[in-house]
């Protein structure tokens, strides 16, 4: 992830860093592959973490939900959608094609733009991503720790920028958020209508 993406040599450290500092009431949703090998000492360590976590499978997820459940995630599902802030939004880790609704996902990273310019870096990549780009519309909103500087940034925040921003905390009592993630992910307000 280093050198595909660009990302400084501490990334992993920023990250839990911030996963660290997130209030014990709030809940994580994270946009899916947690982590690229090293997934019970990954596991372990997100365990500690005392509040609420729900994976959103990425491709990169391939352990059984039972695996997930029993180390640190309350919940894994493909995707999850609901009322925030006035909007319906639908979470998942690659983009929904022609969604109606806000559509807030991982997966490309900070690739988005050279993708839609047709900059292939890799064997096999205009493949993988042709159709994906064609289902891309205004409705879809690329969330990657990439455009963040590793920082956390609100649900409410993430919503009303214009540009595309990554890993999203909401804290449950407060208007005050944060968050953090591995590959993409985020926190959410009034998480007791949630389905963990």
């Amino acid at each position: 992830m280093v050198q595909y993406c660009q990302r400084p040599e501490n990334f992993d450290d920023l990250l839990w860093q911030s996963l660290e500092s997130l209030p014990d009431d709030c809940v994580l949703i994270h946009l899916g592959d947690v982590c690229f090998g090293s997934d019970d000492k990954v596991h372990e360590r997100l365990k500690k973490l005392p509040y609420k976590k729900i994976l959103i499978r990425g491709n990169h997820d391939k352990k059984s939900d039972k695996y997930y459940l029993e180390n640190g995630w309350n919940c894994v599902c493909d995707s999850l959608s609901g009322h925030y802030y006035g909007k319906y939004i639908t979470f998942s880790h690659e983009p929904i094609p022609n969604i109606h609704n806000l559509n807030i996902h991982g997966h490309i990273h900070n690739h988005l733009p050279r993708l839609l310019a047709g900059n292939w870096a890799v064997e096999g990549e205009e493949e993988r991503n042709r159709e994906m780009l064609r289902g891309l519309n205004s409705n879809h909103k690329l969330l990657a720790v990439e455009f963040t500087g590793y920082k956390a940034i609100s649900l409410e925040k993430f919503i009303s920028e214009k540009s595309t921003r990554g890993l999203l905390a909401a804290h449950s009592r407060a208007e005050q958020f944060s968050v953090q993630q591995f590959s993409a992910g985020f926190c959410i307000k009034n998480w007791h209508n949630l389905p963990i």
